[in-house]
């Protein structure tokens, strides 16, 4: 099994900010998709940008640094503050960073949280479309990768 052109283009379409275009896409994915490929994808696509945004060189950013960009990124639409549980989304982004454990934490308030951190980081990118499709191709890269190993 590998990501889907659907899958990615769903996961493209949202951090592009087509909502409409990802929400249609999102439908037509079948629940076991969503739960397994797409997830995979989420997860890379978190995982790599959390690289971007919070180690430089040899250093990682502070769990200080962690809590503000939490606290910003809720504090950006009442809808993220509403959803993204604070601490859900700290120790998302430190277990990323190779400090803390997630076990614990409910599949599907992780997986909302990954959705939103993702955006709020892509984001923060302002990439353009050749650097969200450079993005988008090594975050599936990692997803296909992170599926071969599982199987």
């Amino acid at each position: 099994m590998a990501v889907t052109d659907k899958q990615a283009a769903t996961l493209h379409a949202q951090l592009a900010g087509r909502i409409e275009d990802h929400n249609r896409l999102f439908e037509e994915l079948t629940p076991e998709e969503v739960g397994y490929e797409y997830s995979a994808l989420i997860a890379a696509g978190v995982f790599e940008a959390i690289g971007r945004r919070f180690i430089r060189g040899e250093e990682t950013a502070s769990d200080q640094e962690v809590t503000k960009f939490v606290a910003d990124l809720r504090s950006r639409t009442p809808a993220a503050a509403e959803n993204l549980d604070p601490v859900v989304a700290e120790r998302l982004i430190r277990h990323s960073l190779g400090r803390g454990d997630i076990d614990d934490i409910d599949r599907k308030i992780f997986f909302g949280a990954q959705i939103i951190v993702l955006g709020g980081l892509v984001a923060d990118e302002d990439f353009g479309e050749a650097e969200l499709d450079s993005f988008m191709a090594t975050v599936r890269e990692t997803a296909d990768d992170w599926i071969s190993r599982d199987n």
